[in-house]
């Protein structure tokens, strides 16, 4: 579909700037939002939509949400609508530091263990009722019992007072340095108990992705699941919210190139990427903003991602002679051009936490070939020794399909047979990787700001869930990579947390259960229409309470 009026706003945006007149007079531009309203919706009522084409931000994305509600799902499409629609207890500036959301103050005891939030007393869900401290206990609780990394988030909260309508107190078994992030987009949306209390879990409550309920600047109008998601600014929300667009459209364009097509055309206004070339050739429109800065609390890693139960893979030497066959500087400097950094640990290099000095596996063909027949798979007269699957996401061709194509041949030199298999979408993906019916996988993974928040997720025992997306999906367990992990979470200060950090990466590095090659970046694109994006550290996924549209 051509969002004709998106493009002709974009030129009259730079005709007021040059002083010359509007490409078409007021009349006309309601009756073509008129017209796209009914294309878009289907319905008879030209309100059925949007109500001015100015005020309306469409953000461009090639991600399918599950759901959108962040309480029982990770991931960039969730948490994209999930931050519109759900307010949370803090937000975090950009050096990630908590500021008031839904409460207004805190206070923490000397000891760590019991952290009181002050609740703002004008918040309203969606459908009218007053927000209270109860629907904050709730929501931690879902959580911290149905989010695919719940236990990391919150495993340390032992308890949940609500001695008055506005007082949350929070008791720990532990102190929790991670707590504040946890409690931020997109971990701890506010939901309301009311609605979603109704069952034994939440996780399949049908308002998760229609009719949802939420406490958040913007209220669900329509999910075409696949296709298209519509929100409408809540006016009376408790935050000033004057300046934000009246509605926005996440328009789902699963092809990156068409995707990005569409912005230049100025059909829609903003996306997202992690893909070098896309964000090269875009810089270079003078009508488009590449950001400088943003995302930096997700500390995005591209990785290959063995399942340790698989026969070949169960040994971390076969895993060790696959991290020495595949050859990264190719990937890095070819492929995505040079604009992306090696990765050498499951801890991203921007974290205070990161080891430099861990061993790297730089492409040593002879080293591979050498552990391949210490494990017992010598090659074949015909070279050959195994095969194995690689299943990949269908992001861009650059970021998942080159890649995966590269492996294989790589991987060919060493005599083990790669079998691609590809999915129809991200959901089709993560349903097989997450039952785990795979070999190996690529896959984008976050750091989430803090080890305990995201790096655990993939490792700990405990969180080996059949089914869950983002948990310990290689089906690793080490007890002594959990009990590091246990120890860092509280350990009594920074030094000593860092050096347990070291610890466990060391370890990691050397088994293996996850092989980190690239340090990915992701960047807001958008037009001149758009007036303060979202680039804090979490980007789009935070509410839109300060972006405006021009015009």
């Amino acid at each position: 579909m051509k969002f004709t009026l998106k493009n002709n706003r974009h030129r009259e945006s730079a005709s007021r700037r040059q002083g010359l007149p509007m490409s078409h007079p007021p009349r006309a531009v309601l009756a073509i939002v008129a017209v796209l309203a009914l294309l878009f919706s289907g319905c008879a009522s030209h309100t059925a939509l949007v109500g001015s084409d100015d005020d309306t931000l469409i953000y461009g994305t090639g991600e399918v949400p599950r759901v959108l509600n962040p309480a029982v799902q990770s991931g960039l499409a969730t948490a994209t609508s999930g931050a519109q629609l759900f307010a949370s207890p803090v937000l975090l500036t950009k050096s990630l530091e908590p500021k008031p959301y839904l409460a207004k103050s805190w206070d923490e005891s000397d000891d760590g263990k019991k952290v009181t939030l002050h609740l703002v007393d004008s918040a309203k869900f969606h459908d009218g009722v007053a927000i209270t401290s109860e629907d904050v206990a709730f929501s931690l609780d879902v959580v911290k019992r149905e989010h695919p990394f719940g236990a990391n988030l919150f495993g340390p909260v032992t308890s949940v007072d609500t001695p008055d309508k506005h007082t949350v107190v929070i008791n720990l078994s532990r102190r929790h340095p991670a707590l504040m992030t946890a409690m931020s987009p997109p971990f701890l949306p506010v939901i309301p108990k009311h609605v979603y209390g109704t069952g034994d879990t939440v996780a399949d409550h049908p308002q998760n992705s229609q009719k949802v309920v939420g406490s958040g600047p913007y209220r669900l109008r329509s999910h075409s699941e696949g296709k298209r998601i519509v929100f409408d600014k809540v006016d009376d929300f408790f935050m000033d919210n004057s300046k934000a667009p009246k509605s926005v459209i996440i328009e789902i364009i699963s092809d990156e190139n068409t995707l990005s097509l569409a912005l230049e055309k100025g059909e829609i206004d903003m996306m997202t990427t992690n893909t070098p070339s896309v964000t090269q050739r875009l810089s270079r429109s003078s009508d488009l903003t590449v950001a400088e800065q943003g995302y930096e609390g997700i500390g995005s890693l591209g990785w290959l991602g063995f399942n340790v139960k698989s026969k070949y893979l169960s040994d971390k030497k076969v895993r060790q002679a696959i991290a020495y066959s595949i050859d990264r500087d190719y990937i890095i400097n070819d492929l995505h051009r040079g604009k992306l950094s090696a990765a050498t640990s499951p801890i991203a290099s921007g974290s205070p936490y990161h080891d430099d000095d861990l061993p790297e596996y730089d492409r040593d063909l002879n080293k591979a070939g050498d552990l391949l027949d210490d494990a017992g798979y010598p090659s074949s007269e015909d070279g050959k020794r195994f095969d194995l699957q690689l299943d990949y996401a269908p992001t861009s061709n650059e970021m998942s399909t080159s890649v995966a194509e590269t492996i294989k041949a790589n991987l060919k030199e060493v005599g083990i047979n790669v079998r691609i298999r590809s999915s129809a979408d991200a959901p089709t993906w993560g349903n097989r990787v997450a039952n785990y019916d795979y070999d190996m996988t690529l896959d984008n993974v976050w750091n989430w700001g803090d080890p305990v928040v995201g790096v655990e997720r993939t490792y700990l025992c405990s969180n080996i869930k059949k089914g869950v997306l983002w948990a310990n999906m290689s089906q690793y367990c080490n007890p002594k990579v959990d009990e590091l992990f246990k120890n860092a979470a509280a350990a009594p200060d920074e030094k000593t947390r860092k050096e347990l950090y070291f610890d466990v990466q060391e370890i990691l590095t050397d088994e293996l259960p996850i092989l980190p090659f690239e340090t990915q970046q992701f960047r807001n694109i958008y037009s001149d229409t758009v007036v303060n994006p979202p680039n804090g550290p979490f980007g789009i996924m935070s509410p839109l309470l300060n972006t405006s549209m021009e015009g």
